[in-house]
């Protein structure tokens, strides 16, 4: 239920609530994702002894960028969605936390895939990646249709059909490519 009650400025305060925590949550499931990462320990260490630790890192710092990138574009969508939002309710608030579960999975789940990733025989580490990533495009969409839904009266301004369609493509592009992708590599 929208909260009616509240003054403008108090409204205002609440919605940058939100988006004070919803920016915060991001920020530390970004920077947990560098947390896989481990200085190697080199005894007598040379130049080219470094690079060669380095170099069977290669992996981890792949999967790094990519859900680096991952959760860099959800939270651009994401704000571009709260862009749209005038006033809030307690199911909006519900369905940002699902959202904001589904992206502090994505450095356990890329963790799980980089110390997996040169095992080329498993093919669950990149699944529940994958899964991970597909239930967060399901929740950023379900949370795109609630905000753009005019019956919820939350928006700033009414949000053509084009344009709420258009905001759900963009959503199945990033999960259906890793969809593809793991059902090529099985």
């Amino acid at each position: 239920m929208a909260q009616a009650g509240h003054s403008s400025n108090k409204l205002h305060f609440q919605l940058d609530r939100i988006s004070f925590f919803t920016d915060g949550v991001f920020a530390i499931a970004i920077t947990l994702l560098v947390i896989e990462f481990k200085v190697p320990v080199v005894e007598h260490p040379t130049d080219a002894t470094l690079w060669a630790r380095l170099s069977h890192m290669g992996l981890l710092l792949l999967g790094f960028l990519i859900s680096f990138c991952i959760v860099g574009y959800y939270w651009s969508v994401h704000h571009r969605i709260f862009g749209y939002v005038e006033k809030y309710t307690s199911r909006l608030i519900w369905l940002n936390l699902m959202f904001l579960f589904s992206v502090v999975l994505l450095p356990f789940t890329s963790g799980l895939l980089g110390e997996y990733a040169s095992e080329t025989e498993l093919h669950l580490p990149y699944g529940i990646y994958v899964a991970n990533i597909c239930f967060t495009a399901i929740m950023n969409a379900i949370l795109w249709f609630y905000v753009s839904n005019p019956k919820h009266d939350i928006l700033t301004h009414k949000i053509s059909r084009e344009r709420i369609l258009l905001g759900f493509y963009y959503t199945l592009v990033v999960p259906i490519l890793f969809l593809i992708s793991f059902i090529v590599s099985i």
